[in-house]
């Protein structure tokens, strides 16, 4: 829909490209908006003149725009996608991500407008969602959800995203094109090495990276990712309006640290030969301090953050029950918050049983409910 001139505050969905004056207007909506990397260090996001993009590769998405006389005064996106549940059974959820508001629209009934919008889409397909706080908000979503018909967001998990480059005299003595597997190949390990937590598999990687996204896995199957970036639906803009070159590894697991950390040492050696020179993971928090040693050499700048998601109570206890063997043998986004606005914000399709019965063994001994395999590419 086109944007009304009038002085009543109106609510937009998008699911395809905007239209040419919406895209303007969104793209100078989200130049204030400012993100930490570092001390002292911030960069901006820009999604281009296609807005939605970004969630469309990832699933079924409908964007939501406040527009007040021409200008955008508030967005948010969704998305309906596979969650894989710690018993390696699947969910649809409905992730949120990019939640902005503008600062003379805070305090107003933009959010509310916005939730309720969201709500009466999702509702009808998904019952639970979740969404990715980045550290050092001012505001959380416990703050801001569980009133005036918005659905209460609890904590659920923390995540460390790794920002990393360097690691001369560090690489791995085997070929670096040995570690190539195909898409197949690559969420079959990662399904596998996801068992015992939440995980997210990766959307349509082609829709919004410009290098051909490419699947790495160790021989012994103990380690996978996927390369890719997000250059055609997302970019990172520095202070000085030059753009932040990075990659990210998507749909990464591992068993055991050096093991992660190989493949993060191939994934970055094949990120700097595509032109990216530094490449972004996402890892659980418990997890990072580990692998962090395990990538000695290597420059990492971390970022802290938490896992928001609503209705997926139930689900954790249930997860437990079948992870200790009680119960036989299932949502991502980024709730962002910038420095100039606050980013507030089915029915299970069961697996076959034998995926169940040939994991029951190894969940009753390595669930770990509080963690999550979430791409830093969707975040």
């Amino acid at each position: 829909k086109a944007l009304s001139g009038a002085k009543t505050m109106k609510v937009h969905q998008i699911s395809g490209t905007p239209p040419l004056d919406l895209a303007h207007a969104l793209e100078e909506f989200e130049k204030p908006f400012s993100y930490p990397l570092g001390p002292g260090t911030f960069f901006r996001i820009s999604h281009g003149n296609d807005y939605t993009l970004f969630f469309r590769a990832q699933g079924n998405a409908a964007c939501f725009v406040a527009e007040r006389e021409g200008r955008v005064i508030g967005v948010l996106g969704t998305v309906i996608r596979q969650l894989w549940m710690p018993d390696g059974s699947e969910k649809m959820a409905a992730y949120f991500g990019d939640l902005k508001i503008a600062a003379e629209a805070q305090g107003g009934r933009v959010l509310l407008r916005l939730a309720r919008a969201a709500e009466r889409w999702l509702r009808p397909q998904v019952e639970i969602g979740f969404g990715v706080v980045m550290g050092g908000t001012k505001l959380m979503p416990d703050s801001y959800t569980g009133r005036a018909g918005i659905p209460s967001f609890e904590n659920l998990g923390r995540l460390v995203l790794f920002r990393i480059s360097g690691g001369k005299g560090k690489e791995p003595a085997i070929e670096p094109e040995s570690y190539l597997i195909n898409r197949e190949a690559g969420l079959e390990c990662y399904r596998r090495l996801s068992l015992g937590r939440f995980a997210c598999p990766t959307g349509d990687g082609q829709q919004r990276s410009e290098i051909t996204p490419i699947w790495l896995m160790k021989s012994d199957g103990s380690a996978c990712g996927m390369l890719e970036d997000t250059r055609k639906a997302k970019r990172l803009i520095m202070g000085d309006g030059v753009e932040l070159l990075s990659a990210h590894l998507s749909c990464f697991a591992y068993r055991g640290a050096s093991a992660g950390a190989e493949l993060i040492r191939i994934a970055l050696h094949w990120a700097v030969r595509l032109g990216l020179p530094a490449l972004f993971v996402s890892v659980a928090e418990r997890d990072a301090e580990e692998l962090r040693a395990a990538l000695g050499g290597c420059d990492i700048l971390p970022a802290a953050a938490v896992v928001y998601g609503t209705g997926l109570g139930a689900c954790f206890k249930i997860a437990e029950q079948r992870g200790t063997g009680l119960l036989p043998g299932a949502f991502a986004g980024s709730i962002l918050t910038a420095r100039r606005g606050d980013a507030q914000i089915s029915p299970p399709r069961p697996p076959p049983k034998s995926l169940a019965a040939r994991h029951s063994a190894i969940l009753k001994q390595a669930v770990r409910f509080g963690d999550w395999n979430i791409n830093s590419s969707e975040i």
